[in-house]
């Protein structure tokens, strides 16, 4: 009797209606660049949320940086084609590994992209 009174009720779960966030859909920009040509051109400005005056450290005549920091070389990485393994050492052996690297991993992919196909009969080798 208890059975049969029950078959017919559903449950289900009642939560609390969600909120609706103020301002929802609304990006605040919190971008800022600084136009001060002085500022610009006397500081190094690094963080635009710092509070005070200053707005980071001033920048030094080129005497006062240390040597190496002129002799750096901030060009881009060259490709694997354009090193020698002479001539720029373990620079061509990091770039030589990397690309194997990458191989291996888009053999990988694909691997698993196409297992289906490998135990397929048309893929056995007669």
């Amino acid at each position: 009797m208890l059975r049969a009174a029950l078959t017919h009720l559903t449950f289900r779960r009642a939560y609390p209606p969600k909120a609706a966030a103020a301002g929802a859909g609304v990006k605040v920009d919190k971008s800022f660049v600084d136009e001060d040509a002085v500022k610009l051109a006397t500081h190094v400005c690094i963080n635009a949320y710092t509070q005070g005056e200053e707005p980071g450290p001033k920048i030094l005549p080129d005497s006062e940086y240390p040597e190496w920091l002129f002799k750096l070389d901030l060009r881009a990485p060259r490709e694997l084609e354009d090193l020698d393994p002479d001539t720029d050492g373990w620079a061509y052996w990091r770039a030589l590994r990397k690309r194997q690297i990458e191989q291996n991993q888009r053999i990988q992919k694909l691997k698993t992209r196409f297992l289906h196909l490998q135990n397929s009969p048309s893929m056995k080798k007669q």
